[in-house]
Formats: C-alpha cells, structure tokens, sequence
C-alpha cells in the first residue's frame, strides 16, 4: 500500500475520525485534495470492511463559469467509483448580500449547512480536505491578524462531527497519490489569483519561507499547531474547572472572586476564564478582544462601583465579593413594579388572629452562601398567640419572629427608600440602612431588591442583611408574629 495512504490511514485511527460512524459526508470540488480524500476514504472503508456509508456532496456556489464543468466531472467520478452523489447549487453571492458578510464566508456557512443535511440525521462524519499546506496558511494568517493560542493551533483534526484526514500530508503528497493512481482532478483558476490573503500566503509566502528559509517550513508549522492545540487543551481543562467554581450565569454573568482566591488564578487561566464568562452572554467569540478582557481583568484590583465597558453592550462592575457583567440597558430593579410591594389590610390582620397565613410572592435580593443573586420567593406571614418561652421561634438569616403587639401602626412589606434607618441596638440607636448595606456587603446593583419588612416607626427587617432591634419577643410578649422567606 502507498506510504502516503498509509500515513493517512494511521491519522484517521489515532484521532478514531470513524469510530462508530454510519455515514461519511465528503466534500467534493473536484479538485485534488477533495479527489484524493474520496479515494483514501473509500479504499479505507473498504480494507477495513466497515459498514459506513460513503456519500460525495458537490455544491456549486455560482460564481464560476466552469463550476458546471466541475459538476459533471465530480459526477462522473462518483459514477465510476460507485459512491453515492449528492449536487447542490446556491446562489453565494445574494446569500451574502443577505446575510452581511463576504462571498466566501456565505459560500462556507451554506455548504457546511448543505453538508449536516446530508447526513440525514445519521451518527454521520462529515469529511472535508484540508491539509498541511491549509495548515501552515492558516496559522500565518491568524498571526499575521492578530489570534490567541487557539487560532495558532489552527485547524483541527476533529470538531464536533468534522473530520480531516489529510491534514497528515502536504499538497505534494496529495498530488503524488494522485499520480501515482493516474487520477486526473479539475483545477480552480481562481487558486492562481494572488488577489486575496490566503493565495498571496500560498503562492507567494510559503514557497519563499520553503526555499529561503527551511525546506520543511509546512510540516514544522504543522507539528507547532499540532503542538500548541494540546498546550490549549491543557490551559482550557484548567480554566473550565476555574470556571465552574467561579461563574454563575443567569440574566447576568456574576464573576465570584472568594477573596484573593480568582486573582491568584494564573494569569492565563483567570483570562481565559473571564473571556468564557463574557462568551456565555454574547453567544459568539466574534469581536471578543484582548482588551475587553484585560478590562474586566483589571477590575479585580479596583475599589467597589468601577466600572468597564466591554463589547456588545456589556458591562462589568466591581462588587464587594464579585464582578457582575451584564446588559447596560437592564435596570438594577427587574421585574420590580414599585418600591411597595403589600400593606397589611385589616381583612387580612382578622385572617392571621384566625390561623391563616398571607402569603406574598416577589422576586428579591437573595445571598445564597456568598452567591448573590435575584430570586423569585414566597413570603409568609404567620401569627402565634399565648407566647411559650421555650418554644424555638424563627431566627434565621431568611426567618425572623417579631413581638406582634409591639408593631407600630401598619406593617409594610416594601423595598428600600430613601432615609431608611433601622435601630441597632437596645439603647435605640439608629442608623442609615445605606450604611448598613455599605458595611454588610451588599452590591451597589442588588439593593434595590433588597426586601424590607417596616412599621410606621422604620424598618424592622432588611430581609438578608439584618433585623431590627426594635420589636423583639420578650418576657412579656404575647402574640407572635413569624414572617418565613421560601
């Protein structure tokens, strides 16, 4: 068997490109390299007797004149090898003018469409015919444009269901197996045009850099990306462990800091971690630049309440304990229609001296172990008579137990207003709720929705934060009143 066959061969097995697969989608232009991966792939299946289907997909973009040339001989080939022969055509250059990108990028986003399609719902592979020379051209091309370690890695040999054999081999070899098989392809005209980036680097650049520079310049490209793809994997297991300790997404994304913990992150990792954060709000890696993250990076150090503007509209603000990246347009209060949320009526006061319990729902501040966050919650108000001194009544951060007949006047469930205070210890003293929720670490962002539970002489309960002094069960007390956060 050929020794450039066989290296293909040994490429698909070590990146298992077929494993458990029951139909193989090739694209095939007619040109050489998608030519020779037909025949590999065939001669594979083949010689290794696997029950996979083979089915050839030819699109024609419409731009070229000689593209129905093409067509007919890619048919005539899969006649003559018996594989299954699937033409499409579609007009690239109005799906662009549509869509707002270039012709090739349309071009590439409908021919992979056209490709999953085909599959037919299969545990299918679709198999496309990139090589060392499409390697070594994208590498160059990413650097030359600026990329991380992830575009330096290049092309893989596997992405979800995306195989590519030869990326084992160069051009020359490819051509050589055609030779060899005395297998004729069709030549794209516009390969030859220096007009865009990709040929320059390829009719120009690479053929220097292997003449002057080093004759193995394609494969020591190759080797490097290959290389760089395993040192990205290592860094990306290390920052998806970060980042499920760290992030916490919903409506925003809240970046947990746990004291010094996420700055003494490596730096690599810590940034890669924040680009996840601000990916799984945009949905899209498309104009996430390093600077958005440095940005966002550099909050860790700065005071409370700064403050960076990043990309599509995002922003990230420091907290006591995180970093909260979201919308600008969205409100701090959501969901929220007014700072009063529910009187006591003397119809529902005859209800509680009765058994009853009123039961209210709101969405609140909620700190769930150091995890703020908005929460949609049922708050229950009970009312106990005959006091029993021993009896465990309610006192827990979201559960607290007030001496009834020591409440003035109406009691409010509400949100903060201005001038709030609370009373914080038995000699009376009050106090700003602000300053409270300063020192306590609530979020410039999440005290709006912080619950207040008030009488006419001022909040007896901030719900999460802390409670008055004023309204305590005693010695004396004879109706209890619970109020119960679930």
């Amino acid at each position: 068997m050929n020794e450039i066959i066989d290296k293909i061969y040994r490429y698909i097995e070590q990146n298992n490109m077929l494993a458990n697969c029951e139909r193989v989608v090739v694209g095939l232009s007619g040109g050489a390299d998608s030519v020779c991966l037909l025949m590999v792939l065939k001669g594979y299946i083949e010689r290794r007797h696997l029950q996979t289907e083979l089915c050839a997909v030819h699109v024609n973009h419409g731009i070229r004149q000689e593209a129905g040339d093409d067509e007919e001989f890619a048919r005539a080939l899969c006649e003559r090898m018996g594989v299954e022969f699937m033409a499409y055509h579609i007009d690239a250059a109005g799906l662009a003018k549509q869509l707002g990108m270039s012709v090739e990028e349309a071009g590439r986003k409908e021919r992979y469409r056209i490709f999953n399609e085909a599959c037919k719902g299969r545990n299918a592979r679709i198999a496309v015919a990139h090589h060392m020379n499409d390697q070594a051209e994208t590498v160059l091309m990413n650097l030359s444009r600026g990329t991380s370690l992830k575009g330096i890695g290049g092309i893989r040999p596997v992405r979800d269901n995306i195989i590519r054999p030869l990326l084992s081999v160069t051009r020359a070899e490819v051509e050589e197996v055609l030779k060899d098989f005395k297998q004729p392809y069709v030549t794209d005209a516009t390969n030859l045009c220096n007009d865009y980036t990709r040929n320059s680097l390829r009719n120009v650049v690479i053929p220097y850099m292997t003449e002057k520079v080093n004759a193995h310049t394609i494969e020591n490209i190759a080797d490097a990306a290959e290389e760089l793809q395993k040192n990205f994997d290592f860094i990306e297991a290390e920052a998806n462990k970060a980042y499920d300790k760290h992030v916490c997404v919903g409506d925003a994304v809240v970046l947990r800091l746990y004291g010094e913990e996420f700055a003494g992150l490596h730096e690599v990792i810590r940034k890669r971690v924040i680009y996840k954060a601000v990916h799984a709000l945009t949905q899209t890696a498309k104009d996430i630049y390093k600077v958005h993250v440095n940005a966002v990076d550099e909050l860790i150090r700065k005071q409370v309440g700064s403050s960076a503007d990043i990309c599509y509209g995002l922003c990230a603000v420091k907290g006591y304990e995180d970093i909260t990246i979201r919308r600008k347009n969205v409100a701090s209060r959501t969901q929220v229609s007014s700072d009063l949320i529910h009187v006591l009526t003397p119809q529902e006061l005859k209800r509680l001296d009765s058994g009853e319990n009123i039961t209210i729902e709101e969405n609140i501040y909620y700190n769930n172990d150091g995890k703020t966050e908005l929460r949609k919650v049922h708050i229950v108000i009970s009312l106990h008579s005959n006091y029993e001194k021993n009896r465990n009544y309610a006192n827990s951060c979201y559960a607290k137990s007030f001496d009834y007949d020591k409440i003035q006047g109406k009691l409010c469930i509400r949100h903060r207003t201005d001038g709030d205070r609370i009373v914080v210890n038995r000699a009376g003293t009050w106090r700003k709720l602000k300053k409270e929720f300063i020192d306590r670490k609530v979020p410039a962002d999440m005290r709006d929705n912080v619950l207040v539970v008030s009488d006419d002489s001022g909040v007896l309960w901030a719900v999460g934060v802390r409670r008055s002094e004023c309204a305590l069960i005693d010695d004396e007390t004879r109706n209890v009143l619970d109020i119960t956060i679930q």
